[in-house]
């Protein structure tokens, strides 16, 4: 069972995801917190909460969360996508 977007957490302190996957742990990538990503940015920011990293599991989880017709999901997609084609985990990094 998803969760509801309604349970998302608030993201309004956060500015920017950074996030750190490899074998070295080093920065893979970010995402703004911008009013066209905010969904994105929730849902990204709840699956941190919730398991720690965003494994292939969590991302599965996260693409129900978006939906499927939610353009504003674009780089949150993509995002997920990429861990489960590659079977790794992302470390996230909020910054305030």
């Amino acid at each position: 069972m998803s969760t509801p977007v309604t349970a998302l957490p608030s993201v309004a302190h956060v500015r920017k995801l950074l996030f750190y996957g490899g074998p070295l742990s080093q920065l893979v990538g970010d995402l703004e917190n911008r009013p066209e990503q905010e969904h994105g940015v929730a849902v990204l920011y709840h699956l941190a909460l919730r398991y720690g990293v965003i494994s292939p599991t969590a991302a599965r989880e996260g693409l129900a969360l978006l939906g499927t017709a939610e353009s504003d999901g674009d780089a949150t997609r993509k995002i997920l996508e990429e861990v489960i084609a590659q079977g790794d985990f992302l470390a996230v990094r909020v910054l305030r």
